[in-house]
């Protein structure tokens, strides 16, 4: 993976967590904010790999 492949992997994870716990935010317990941070993240990670992936076989 070249670093630019990295963090732009990085800055699409980010992004999608902060989106779905700003969405998702209701909630006045640090403890339910960092859950659902935590949520977002692994949803986000396993949706870039796979678009990664797939992006990386279709160009092949």
């Amino acid at each position: 993976m070249n670093p630019t492949d990295i963090l732009l992997s990085i800055a699409i994870v980010g992004i999608y967590t902060l989106i779905y716990v700003y969405l998702r935010h209701n909630y006045k317990s640090y403890k339910k904010i960092f859950k659902l941070f935590s949520e977002g993240f692994v949803y986000a990670t396993v949706i870039t790999g796979i678009l990664y992936y797939l992006i990386k076989y279709i160009a092949s």
